[in-house]
């Protein structure tokens, strides 16, 4: 057989089911030919797993049959044939892993085996497996008073709430981490920074968990600083996760002046446009508009982080895109 490392996402495995007779009757037995296809994914952040965790490097395939029939292949070829095979109903299970032997996604197909059916589909649909989740926040300690909490909401993809505890602060040096294990999947982090009970900063992320593997990174909530940092922030999403950019006009605004920003994704897949895409704007971690690319205001003077929230129906869309807009006095 000729190798090849299987692309990624939407992996799609054709069963072809090749039917063969004997001379003396009919057959009681027939090959089984799968053949393998797969997109690819790409990412580039820390709380996103790396290219190559999201590559689907070989893919192993179970299955029971009739008679108490059994089989147990494990491949990195496009095409795999499985010969001498009881004609009769099977059901399948396959398993997609990356070159590190981690768990992707799996899928599940029972198919009749016999002369007139001799082809079926199986897809890859179900992530696999659980990971974790540790992201270190951090905010001036000089700038919060001694009251400071940090409130913390994490949904997955279709927007449910998961449970998520915020450990102690270290008020001292303006620190928390928060860490938990999920399954598998993409999730929206939503953070808020207090000080006598006004919110002063927050933070939005969207994240990628894979089985066995540590989403980490860390995020730096900004209070009120006025320095000239003009910073854009892209996230991808996993279709592959979505990529974009935030732009503001004017580029240099003046205070008092009318603001729009203007979120423009730059990695979508063929057949999937902006009119398909679920774009939220959050200020300082608070909604501030929904299903809209443009976003209008007059902000006050000083930094504001903006963050766009942006998801698809496909599986592992979820993506995130940061700017920090500095208004003059």
């Amino acid at each position: 057989m000729k190798h090849r490392t299987l692309p990624l996402l939407g992996l799609i495995l054709l069963l072809a089911l090749v039917i063969g007779c004997e001379n003396s009757g009919e057959a009681t037995s027939t090959t089984l030919r799968l053949n393998l296809a797969s997109e690819r994914f790409r990412t580039s952040r820390s709380l996103l797993p790396t290219a190559e965790e999201l590559t689907i490097a070989s893919v192993r395939i179970t299955g029971t049959g009739p008679k108490g029939q059994t089989i147990d292949v494990q491949s990195t070829d496009q095409v795999v044939e499985i010969g001498n095979l009881t004609i009769g109903t099977w059901t399948l299970h396959a398993v997609g892993s990356n070159s590190s032997g981690v768990a992707l996604v799996s899928g599940n197909l029972t198919t009749l085996l016999s002369s007139v059916t001799n082809e079926a589909t199986l897809q890859l649909t179900e992530l696999v497996g659980e990971g974790s989740l540790s992201i270190q926040f951090s905010w001036d300690p000089d700038q919060v008073a001694s009251d400071v909490r940090l409130e913390a909401q994490l949904f997955d993809q279709n927007g449910t709430t998961v449970a998520l505890n915020v450990g102690t602060l270290n008020t001292t040096e303006g620190t928390v981490t928060l860490a938990k294990t999920l399954p598998a999947g993409s999730y929206f982090l939503k953070v808020q920074l207090y000080s006598q009970n006004v919110l002063v900063s927050g933070a939005t992320h969207a994240l990628r968990i894979l089985d066995g593997v540590t989403s980490s990174g860390s995020t730096e909530l900004v209070i009120g600083d006025l320095s000239t940092a003009y910073t854009i922030m892209v996230v991808n999403n996993t279709m592959l996760p979505i990529e974009g950019i935030i732009t503001a006009s004017p580029a240099e605004a003046k205070a008092g002046d009318e603001v729009t920003l203007s979120y423009t994704p730059n990695n979508l897949p063929e057949g999937v446009n902006v009119d398909s895409l679920q774009i939220d704007w959050y200020c300082e971690g608070i909604l501030v508009q929904e299903a809209n690319a443009d976003f209008t205001s007059f902000p006050l003077a000083g930094v504001h982080r903006y963050d766009v929230i942006v998801n698809h129906e496909r599986l592992g869309s979820l993506g995130s895109s940061t700017i920090l807009l500095d208004m003059p006095r």
